[in-house]
């Protein structure tokens, strides 16, 4: 534990943290930019939940910070925006507190291996570590990185058939949350629900960073 201090020290010596939107020390973005960041409330599918509008330039860089430069810590600068959206969406949909499984989407081998993490866990996490479960989906095919494609249809024919599902007997009439960074036309979580409920889960929903 204090091994893990001194590094994040040495680190934060090395790499100070600044606002992305302002340049303020200590954050990576600070709560006045984080308040101005752009909510999006169009969904490519009504039973899924993105929190902001990916179109905005600092919510780009904060997806950049998790899915490729390994600054997790600006979920701790995000984390109350995070649950208080995320508890809105139990609200809404009736989702009873603690009475779910969180679902990262899973990555390849390959790509785990590359990146040395899952930015969706991360995610997920944030919200409830003890409700967290990673060992339920898997990615079994190394397909086209989805952001390479635009087309809808296209992106449902690249994600087709590339989930798998292990301990069925977890998720059995159970309500699912879905987690990744970024939802586009829908078509990673539409592929990842459409498993899952086939193998027996109740319900299944999808929460994401930004849409």
């Amino acid at each position: 534990m204090l091994i893990n201090k001194i590094y994040k020290k040495i680190l934060l010596f090395l790499f100070p943290k600044k606002c992305i939107g302002c340049g303020l020390s200590d954050f990576w973005i600070c709560e006045k930019c984080i308040k101005n960041l752009p909510k999006i409330y169009s969904t490519p599918e009504d039973f899924i939940h993105p929190i902001f509008n990916y179109r905005d330039k600092n919510v780009k860089k904060i997806i950049w910070f998790l899915k490729f430069n390994k600054k997790h810590s600006v979920l701790e600068d995000l984390e109350n925006e995070i649950i208080k959206e995320f508890d809105f969406f139990l609200e809404k949909n009736k989702i009873k507190k603690n009475d779910f499984v969180l679902i990262p989407i899973p990555i390849t081998k390959r790509s785990l291996n590359k990146r040395g993490y899952n930015q969706s866990e991360f995610i997920a996490k944030t919200l409830n570590q003890d409700l967290v479960n990673s060992n339920i989906l898997y990615k079994k095919t190394n397909h086209i990185s989805q952001n390479k494609i635009k087309n809808k249809n296209e992106r449902k024919n690249n994600i087709k058939n590339s989930f798998e599902v292990k301990n069925k007997n977890k998720i059995k009439n159970k309500v699912l949350i879905l987690i990744d960074d970024v939802t586009t036309t829908g078509a990673t979580i539409l592929e990842a629900r459409k498993i899952l409920k086939n193998a027996g889960a109740k319900k299944v929903y999808g929460f994401t960073l930004a849409h």
